[in-house]
């Protein structure tokens, strides 16, 4: 049974907050990291560099060969031990923390206002739990037939990513603990993430 990180780089300053990132990992965590970049995998040349990364986001169990992955986002740093995480999917499929943006702020990021109605329809719930897709711990083999519909929902749009993983869940309903903001925020003590670093 494997362990391993992965993290997307589309465009320079990606690289440089994964270089970071990866620095930070490695004072805390003895575990191999994959880069995904320009190159690796086959995607569309017409894509934005932000459309690059999250298509490759929704295609890494067909990108790594961990068995147990945990994906970060770039501009996060880590500053403990993440071993947790990786035992939580001894019992769960995928351990994900929810997104700040609920209620009011749900989707605020998703500016197709027919992908948001036709998320909230297509699920069946007005006010869904918003997850924040930056730290992912995933057994890979038993989220395969997830990520086929995360990828196949993604098209739909060709924009962000949240909308269409919760579109995914209610159509492949995996077995998702919850993270707390220790693991996934801008304070987080475990992960701290720079929301935006790689953008500016």
């Amino acid at each position: 049974m494997t362990n391993g990180v992965v993290y997307v780089t589309y465009g320079l300053k990606a690289k440089q907050e994964a270089m970071e990132s990866i620095k930070s990992l490695k004072q805390h965590n003895n575990l191999p990291a994959t880069i995904i970049h320009e190159g690796y995998f086959d995607e569309d040349q017409f894509m934005t560099d932000a459309q690059k990364s999250r298509w490759a986001k929704v295609n890494l169990p067909r990108l790594v060969e961990y068995d147990r992955v945990l994906y970060l986002d770039a501009d996060t740093r880590i500053h403990s031990d993440l071993s947790a995480g990786f035992e939580i999917l001894d019992a769960w499929d995928m351990a994900i923390a929810p997104s700040k943006n609920q209620d009011g702020a749900l989707f605020a990021h998703i500016p197709d206002q027919a992908e948001k109605a036709a998320t909230l329809e297509e699920i069946g719930n007005p006010w869904p739990l918003q997850l924040q897709a930056g730290v992912i711990f995933f057994e890979r083999q038993r989220c395969a037939k997830f990520f086929e519909l995360w990828r196949e929902e993604y098209r739909r749009y060709g924009d962000q990513d949240q909308a269409a993983m919760l579109r995914a869940l209610h159509r492949e309903p995996i077995r998702v603990w919850l993270l707390g903001k220790p693991w996934n925020s801008d304070k987080g003590e475990m992960v701290t993430h720079l929301f935006g670093r790689c953008r500016q």
